[in-house]
């Protein structure tokens, strides 16, 4: 009987150390979110400060070469008709990010003249499938 009351503490102690493993984060007097970002930005220097400003901003703006190519498969998406555009984003949802590189890949190698095939292709194969479901 003693070895079942210390079992049952040591899986009590167990079971209390990990159900409040951060609960920092629901107690009322721990700090917000946004005070403990603006205390770790106020420990910065002036030149950490610039230099996490500066790379932040790099991460921001795409290279001239990828707004360019970026631009360009904006501009061939919105000249499709609006039936094409629904089709082409419900291709994309069940493409995986594998295929969805493969397809751009073609679609840049590909003349104009292909693209509608290469395109007609990706949508027959996405769009033709019966959707299955796992319970």
């Amino acid at each position: 009987m003693a070895a079942k009351k210390l079992a049952f503490a040591f899986c009590a102690l167990g079971f209390l150390q990990t159900s409040f493993a951060g609960f920092e984060r629901f107690w009322i007097f721990s700090k917000d979110a946004d005070t403990q970002v603006a205390e770790t930005w106020e420990t910065l220097s002036d030149a950490e400060q610039r230099a996490l400003i500066q790379r932040y901003q790099s991460l921001k703006e795409l290279p001239e070469a990828q707004s360019t190519a970026l631009h360009q498969r904006m501009d061939w998406f919105t000249q499709l008709p609006e039936q094409e555009k629904q089709k082409m984003r419900e291709t994309w949802q069940k493409m995986s990010s594998q295929e969805r590189k493969d397809l751009g890949s073609r679609m840049q190698k590909a003349t104009a003249e292909e693209r509608p095939a290469i395109r007609d292709e990706y949508i027959t194969k996405y769009l033709q499938q019966p959707n299955i479901t796992n319970h």
